[in-house]
């Protein structure tokens, strides 16, 4: 049997800064939800060693890990082959592709264009500063958004039915903290509302921020990359959208840990039934109970819609394309191209997703018509998939200004929701110093 290099890690390396650059391919990768998952790409990356007689070594870290190292390693001029995490697209992609420091994956993405949602291409169609010139400077992978989650089984006990949960912006979120969870509470219940982390150490405030901004029809930056924030009528619509994502948590209707969640510490206190509803990029909560709990999975817990925006019409969802890169300095480029070509064929990349139990959403339209999308019985994978196919989509702000990826590097939103929860400052002040602060960065 050929030699497979697997290196799991957690928050300990068991590599070194530089990598292992004795194998034909290096792999850094941000470790999955399950246990399923990470096999699924291990079962690839054996497949691309059986098929090339070449060597590859894998290694998983945990999220936020996984960043932390290629940031070194590129420091060092010695990143890997390829790597993947859940952050790239939203706060390095853009600048390190203006940067020149991408490999251009043009000639493994053009072969397969045709299968790609026009969307997903754009996300990775970057310009390169140095050149001038725009090419594919990523390989789109999966796409998500913030789902909502909520415990049904609570939601009856305290004495409510699906029937009953609102299906406006304000009045949904409200009916939990006035309405069901006091109700619970009467009945001995320690338990909070609502899952709304506004810490600085998780990504996840971010993009739930940019679906409150979507509620309120605030544009902060403008298709041709011009920023709006300090525009009167744009920056009453981001104080109201503020206004409504704070006020859960100045009510004490969130775990009062929230404001210094990490990594995936929401999904556990949504799990421990700390909060009746959680907000997550994917499909992660439910599908960690679907193996060993699947009445939980089936029964107790929901996924839903967004509710309406403040307009009464459906809310935007948020799409945030997760990519794979390569970079200049990879010691092995035509490797990783050739991994990349396995992998993002349909016929490969289209049952990975589904054996993941579809916490992922597939970028090509193909894969999304699939019966086990289009046509599912899962409550949750069904929910899923209405939310992409029936709700209005844009993309994050970056994708019209790559300088506002900076904001996402500085966690500028989190910040200015602190300044409200824990400095006590007005939200049009926080909104003040948060548009100061962004218009710097973007005339970098």
């Amino acid at each position: 049997m050929r030699r497979l290099g697997l290196i799991l890690s957690t928050a300990v390396m068991l590599v070194g800064t530089t990598g292992a650059l004795a194998a034909d391919l290096t792999i850094w990768w941000t470790k999955g939800t399950t246990e399923v998952e990470d096999n699924t790409l291990k079962d690839i990356v054996a497949r691309w060693e059986k098929e090339t007689g070449k060597t590859a070594e894998l290694s998983f870290y945990a999220t936020g890990d996984t960043e932390a190292k290629v940031l070194t390693a590129l420091k060092a001029g010695s990143p890997p082959d390829l790597t993947f995490d859940f952050g790239f697209d939203l706060a390095y992609t853009p600048t390190w592709a203006f940067e020149d420091q991408l490999a251009d994956l043009t000639s493994v993405i053009e072969p397969v264009k045709a299968e790609f949602q026009q969307g997903a291409l754009d996300s990775v169609y970057l310009l390169n500063g140095a050149t001038g010139q725009r090419a594919y400077y990523a390989a789109p992978w999966v796409q998500m958004t913030p789902h909502v989650h909520y415990w049904k089984d609570m939601l009856e006990t305290a004495g409510f039915g699906e029937a009953d949960l609102p299906k406006d912006w304000q009045p949904f979120w409200d009916f939990w903290c006035d309405a069901v969870a006091p109700a619970l509470r009467d009945k001995g219940e320690r338990v909070y509302g609502i899952g709304q982390g506004s810490s600085t150490t998780s990504n996840d405030p971010y993009l739930i921020m940019h679906i409150y901004l979507n509620a309120f029809g605030a544009q902060v930056v403008a298709p041709d990359g011009t920023l709006q924030i300090s525009q009167p009528e744009t920056r009453e619509k981001v104080i109201a959208a503020l206004n409504s994502y704070v006020k859960p948590i100045k009510a004490g209707c969130v775990p009062p840990d929230a404001v210094n969640w990490g990594g995936a510490d929401d999904n556990t206190s949504f799990l421990n039934r700390k909060n009746l509803v959680a907000m997550n990029p994917t499909l992660s909560i439910p599908l960690s109970q679907k193996a060993d709990n699947p009445d939980v999975y089936a029964n107790a817990l929901r996924t839903v819609p967004w509710p309406n925006g403040a307009d009464g019409a459906p809310t935007p969802t948020i799409i945030s394309v997760k990519q794979i890169l390569s970079f200049k300095a990879s010691p092995n480029p035509d490797n990783a191209k050739s991994f990349l070509a396995l992998l993002l064929k349909p016929e490969t990349i289209g049952p990975m997703l589904q054996a993941n139990g579809g916490r992922w959403v597939p970028v090509m339209p193909k894969l999304l018509a699939d019966p086990f999308y289009s046509q599912s019985t899962d409550p949750h994978v069904a929910a899923m998939y209405k939310q992409f196919t029936e709700s209005a989509t844009t993309p994050l702000p970056h994708t019209y200004n790559r300088l506002y990826a900076k904001v996402m590097q500085e966690q500028l939103w989190q910040k200015a929701m602190g300044r409200i929860v824990i400095d006590g400052w007005e939200t049009d002040k926080a909104v003040d110093e948060l548009a100061e602060r962004m218009t710097a960065l973007l005339a970098e």
